[in-house]
């Protein structure tokens, strides 16, 4: 059960940063993608489209938080 109960804890983990990075993202596209500008410069290139085009950026970031949600949908018991 020990190992179950970290493998749940690390997705659960997972699922509340994809949420959380995805709102924040939602409420400032712009600054949010700007934010995360370092790396190898595919992830740079990517942050820069994102920053330059917030309606585009707010579609990847409400995708971003729906993926959180079914995953994190995935961990929630059926019974409480």
């Amino acid at each position: 059960m020990g190992k179950n109960l970290v493998l749940r804890r690390v997705v659960e983990l997972g699922a509340l940063f994809l949420i959380g990075d995805g709102v924040m993202g939602l409420i400032k596209p712009r600054w949010h993608s700007l934010l995360w500008h370092f790396g190898p410069e595919l992830a740079k290139a990517v942050t820069e489209e994102l920053a330059a085009h917030p309606k585009t950026a707010r579609a990847v970031y409400l995708a971003e938080v729906a993926a959180g949600i079914a995953l994190a949908s995935t961990q929630t018991p059926e019974v409480d």
